[in-house]
């Protein structure tokens, strides 16, 4: 009778510590990215800028308003990118994402949605999703987002999409990540008409100023639109990791309280 009970709890204890070892390597390859990809999200913050400037100076020679990604439009639908990912134990994250969604949701006439756990989600809420995209790396690759972007800027340049709205989970900190809506086509770039802020001097032949900012628009918008996913990554990662960290304590719980009662039934 004692070694059978012996037995069962060694069984359980080991079953803990098992999942112990595997929480445990989750949070330390989510962990391990973190670092990274704050820097990446930096990294973007100062080239974006960049671009910005060059176009603040082009945009003294060259009227824009007519270029199609900012112009305001009356036909076709609007339109919400939903970024989730497509991994859980992430705590109530991909809940969050959702449930801002279904806040929203009247105002949209077509849903994208990255992140296979986000597919999976509405497609319980039994909403219609014209395109769905896997995101698996932990760290965005540009082969993976650029299919997404190029799928985004067709649907909007051919009428099918009227704007487009990004649902995403911003990273406030490392415990705090926040579901927000942002507003990204038509692009809301502020032209400056001030020349006596913008320094330095733009070179380019006349005739090109016009496809210069066209291709630098893009690049910009393209390069705003990495800069989210690798933010919503970020989010993805941190609460991971304080997820795991959660339920290793909770591990530790359980196989303490084990030992304990293995201990009692002992004596």
């Amino acid at each position: 009778m004692i070694m059978k009970t012996y037995s069962v709890y060694k069984n359980q204890i080991q079953g803990f510590k098992d999942v112990s070892d595997t929480v445990k390597a989750v949070e330390k390859i989510a962990a391990s990215y973190i670092s990274f990809l704050e820097e990446e999200t930096l990294n973007l913050s100062s080239y974006t800028f960049e671009i910005e400037n060059i176009m603040d100076q082009l945009s003294l020679f060259y009227t824009k308003k007519d270029n199609i990604l900012l112009k305001k439009k009356s036909i076709g639908g609007k339109v919400i990118v939903i970024i989730t990912g497509d991994k859980g134990l992430v705590g109530g994250l991909w809940h969050m994402i959702i449930s801002k969604f279904l806040e929203n949701n009247t105002q949209y006439k077509h849903i994208i949605s990255i992140g296979l756990k986000g597919n999976h989600y509405l497609e319980e809420e039994n909403t219609k999703i014209i395109k769905s995209f896997s995101l698996i790396e932990d760290i965005p690759k540009k082969e993976t987002v650029d299919p997404i972007m190029e799928y985004i800027f067709d649907g909007f340049k051919n009428d099918i999409f009227s704007s487009v709205d990004i649902l995403y989970s911003h990273f406030n900190s490392f415990v705090e990540q926040i579901p927000v809506i942002q507003s990204f086509l038509p692009f809301e770039f502020i032209e400056n008409n001030d020349k006596n802020k913008i320094k330095g001097f733009p070179v380019f032949e006349p005739s090109n100023k016009e496809k210069i900012f066209k291709n630098l628009l893009e690049k910009y918008i393209a390069l705003y639109f990495y800069k989210i996913i690798s933010e919503s990554k970020l989010s993805e990662l941190s609460a991971r990791t304080i997820a795991m960290d959660s339920a290793s304590i909770k591990t530790k719980k359980f196989i303490k309280e084990l030992e304990i009662d293995y201990k009692k039934e002992r004596r």
